[in-house]
Formats: structure tokens, sequence, C-alpha cells
């Protein structure tokens, strides 16, 4: 493959920046926050004490470096030459099982650098268990050589299955990242091995000046980082995300295949489409495994993408599920997801009856006040109206609100035209879920963010069936296996299949709901596609 003559999938870009900590509040706040590398401890008695003795001297003045440097020099019982201008003469006594953990100079580091850095460099640290659990599924053995573009501090590449020091080859734009994996290297190796192949450099840098191949790449790359791709500017690759940068450039230095660590957005959220058809167009993709949330301080699930560009399978593993290429092509923007031969019948069928969509209809978000504490209210007085929140829908049905906001556009963070909340229907829907939730609303009354709502443009059928479309076991099933968040989001929303119905079992299915016999309703839509 000619990585630097490929078209069509992406526009010119120059550069992707970090934009988590635009709000300033939320900044200063993260700037206070250091996160224990839980995830990476093996001794937490003795080990979390003495990382926050180490914060303690870091908040009274002592830098980072001189920290890392004094505990690197008792790791190794030597100094690293290269980086003796680290040296500030900082000496603490590291206990003996504290010296035990795998990556005790990598979680210091970590530790020791506040969240809002982390962030913004998209630097989260892989633990010895997912890394162990990686590499057994890769057949690496004595004399292949494993790249990591992004190697922190190494602890992907010092895996178990790696026996000799030429074996490795790290690069990282983070000089201290680069001396906390090149004092691994020696805790591994041994104080009298060859000078390691790892270097500070910066990825779209190395990209263009390296045509050296590896036998596999392994790389946690960094989540949302600042990353300057002016370099690359004429090459076919163009996102917001540099996560995408590190799977397209360094996948083809793979001979025998390339593992990503990567959050699970990656699979099944839209502004990576143009990843995922990448990987398909190639037929790279061999496996994904989730992990859960498996980083310190985050929220967010934890996938692996196995790629290959040898693979010529027309499926890939998804977990434990066997899944056919081609099915996912057909999924709106080519979401991977775990659809087995069973499943894939179904969404068929639901594909099939396709006639039309929510895409045109009108979709208003919710009040967002800016302030809930103070501007949400659970007494009603002068000036104020009621708000339908998320807890107030059920399937159907929506509470009578117990929250009341004064409904001041100008004092207010975001709104949607007040024509939308005043409409004579609208469909409101839990915002944050799994599962989805709809509800009729004929009241005009206002909705805050945790219940958007759409008005049906140009549709067919009524909004009382659309209702129960939505709220059905069967599109509920529909969504979780096109999308599996647990958000119901517009972009989805617009991609569900919505068939034609007549009048007469329209007439029927609004008779059932109004005399609550859902049960009744099921039956019907599951006949609507022969189900």
């Amino acid at each position: 493959m000619d990585l630097f003559n490929q078209t069509g999938y992406f526009d010119t870009f120059v550069s992707v920046s970090n934009r988590t900590n635009k709000n300033r509040a939320k900044k200063e706040r993260l700037q206070k926050e250091y996160i224990l590398p839980s995830h990476n401890i093996k001794h937490p008695k003795e080990t979390i004490p003495f990382l926050k003795q180490l914060l303690e001297e870091h908040k009274k003045g002592v830098d980072v470096k001189a920290i890392l440097f004094g505990v690197s020099k008792q790791l190794l019982g030597m100094e690293l030459a290269e980086y003796k201008h680290y040296d500030k003469g900082f000496y603490i006594s590291v206990p003996a099982k504290v010296k035990q953990e795998t990556d005790l100079i990598g979680s210091i580091y970590q530790y020791l650098t506040p969240k809002d850095v982390r962030l913004a460099s998209g630097s989260f640290y892989t633990n010895e268990s997912m890394i162990e659990d990686i590499v057994k599924q890769l057949d690496i053995n004595e004399t292949d050589v494993v790249f990591d573009p992004a190697v922190g501090s190494g602890n992907l590449i010092f895996n178990s299955k790696i026996k000799h020091p030429e074996q490795i080859v790290g690069i990282d734009y983070d000089e201290i990242a680069v001396f906390c994996c090149k004092v691994n290297y020696y805790l591994k190796f041994g104080n009298n091995a060859p000078a390691p192949k790892i270097y500070q450099s910066d990825f779209c840098q190395f990209i263009l000046k390296n045509r050296e191949q590896f036998d596999y790449v392994l790389c946690n790359p960094p989540f949302g980082a600042t990353l300057d791709v002016s370099c690359l500017a004429k090459m076919c690759v163009a996102t917001e995300d540099s996560l995408t940068y590190f799977v397209i450039y360094a996948t083809p230095l793979a001979k025998k295949k390339a593992v990503f660590i990567l959050p699970e957005s990656v699979i099944n959220v839209k502004k990576h489409t143009d990843l995922r058809k990448w990987i398909l167009d190639n037929n790279y993709l061999t496996e994904i495994k989730s992990y859960g949330a498996n980083f310190s301080g985050t929220m967010f699930p934890i996938i692996t993408l196995t790629l290959d560009k040898n693979n010529k399978a027309d499926s890939f593993k998804y977990d434990s599920d066997k899944i056919k290429t081609s099915t996912i092509k057909d999924i709106p923007f080519y979401y991977f997801r775990p659809i087995n031969d069973q499943t894939e019948v179904l969404i068929k069928k639901v594909f099939d009856k396709k006639t039309q969509s929510l895409k045109g209809s009108l979709f208003g978000l919710g009040v967002v006040t800016g302030d809930n504490k103070n501007k949400v209210f659970s007494v009603k007085t002068d000036g104020l109206e009621p708000v339908i929140t998320g807890k107030d829908i059920t399937k159907y049905k929506i509470a009578k609100p117990t929250k009341y906001i004064k409904y001041d556009r100008n004092n207010l963070q975001q709104v949607a035209p007040d024509s939308l909340y005043r409409s004579k229907e609208k469909i409101i829907y839990k915002t944050v879920s799994r599962d989805m939730i709809f509800a009729l609303d004929t009241t005009g009354t206002l909705t805050l963010n945790s219940a958007n709502f759409f008005i049906p443009q140009n549709l067919t059928i009524s909004n009382k069936c659309l209702v129960a479309l939505l709220n059905s076991s069967l599109y509920n099933k529909l969504n979780k296996l096109l999308y599996g968040e647990n958000k119901i989001s517009r972009t989805n929303l617009e991609n569900l299949p919505l068939p034609d119905i007549d009048k007469q079992m329209q007439n029927q299915i609004e008779k059932f709901i109004d005399n609550e016999e859902y049960s009744k309703v099921e039956t019907i839509i599951n006949g609507i596609f022969g189900l």
C-alpha cells in the first residue's frame, strides 16, 4: 500500500487541537487534581503513601524531573548520564515493596502531572494485566521487533514476550516520558544492556523520515491531544483527532499486526466514520476486544483494535462474536458492532421495510441553564414555570413536573426556538439512557437538556405511532445493536429506519396506547416486520 498517495477519504487539514480545557473554571479545577494510578499499583499499602509523599515534595517546589532522577538512581543503582541536568540532589528512600512496582517511574510521572496537562496531552498509561492480555493473543517470537510510536514509560513494549533489548523501538514527543522509558529499559535488561532504541521524536516528523518496518506495532496513542500535523497536510489524512493519525500512519509500519488501545468511541461515534471506512476499505480489521474503563481518573471504556495488512478474511472477532465485515458496511456510519448471524437477520428485516426516517424533522435541545443549582427550583413561585426533566419521562408518559425555572432566554446558557418548545405536539425523550424512552407532549411545556425533543416532519405515520415504534422492544434492541451508546443522539435517531403503516393498523396502535395495552402494541410492531 502506498500510504502517501491515497485519496478519497479526507480533506486537507493542518492541525488538530485538544478542546477539553476550554472552560476556564473547569481548567482551574483540573490544574489542582492529581490522579493516583491505582490501575497499575500492586502494593497500595506501601506505594500510595510514598506517591503522596512525593506529591507533597513537588508542591513544596521540587521539580518533577528532579524527583524522577532521584528515584531512578535508587532503582537502577546508577545515573543516566544524558539526563544529568535533571539532578538537583533530591533524595527520598524508596521502600523495598515500592521498588517492586511494575512501572514505578511511570506511575510517579503520571501522578505528579495534574489532570489538565494529562488531558491536554492525551496521556493515560496502560496497566500490566491489560498488556499481558493483549500480547498473549499475538505470536511474538524472540526475533520480532516491536515498535511503539507513543511509547510513554514503555510498559506496552516491555511485556513478557519481549526477551531481548534489540526487539524494541519506541518514540515519544515527551522528553520526560522518554526518560521514564529508558529507566524501565535498564530495569528490564540490566545496566549493561546496549543503548536503547528509544527516542524523543515528534510522530509526524518520524513518519516523514522513517522508511523502516517492524514486525509489530503496539500503541496506546494520545487521546484528543494537540498535534502539529502541518508536515502531513498534503497527505491523505485529515481529522480532528490525533489518534486517527497514529492509527492510519502507524499501521503500514507493521509487517505482521498493529494493535491500538483506543477509547470505545472510535468504533461507535460519528466523528470517527472516516477512520472506520479506511479500516474496512483496506480489510485490515481482525479483532476488537473490550476492556471497560481501564484508566485511572477516566470514565470512558477502552477497546483494542487489531489490524493486519495481510488479512484476507471477510470477518473479524468482536469479543466472543464473529462479525461479517459486509454487515458492518451496511450499518450507518460504519459503526463496529457485535452483530452475529441472528441479529443480522433482524437488522435486515427492519431496514428492508424502511421508507422514511427522521431526517428533516425539527430537533430541539432542552434548556441549558448553565447553573442548575441556582436556576432550577423545586418550589413554584411567581415568575417560574414548570420544566420537564429526563426523570419525568417514562415510556409513553410524562409525570407532572416537579422542577421550575424562570424562562428568561437572555439569562439561560442555551435554548431552542420558543416555537419548538410551545409546539402543539412534540416527542420528548430521555437523553442519557441506554434504553429508548419516548413520550408525546401536547402541553407546550419547557424541557431541560436531560429531556431533548423533536417535531416530526413529512412522515406517513402519526406521532403517537412513531412513539410506539421508538418505545418498542424491537427498536430498543435495534438501537443497542447499531449504536450501543448510553445516550440517545439526534444523529442516531435520524438514521433509524421507519416503515409505512396502513391507517387501519395505526388506528389499532393508537387505541391500544390509549388503553395502555402495550403488549398488544408490541405484537403489532413485530408483525409489521415479520418477526
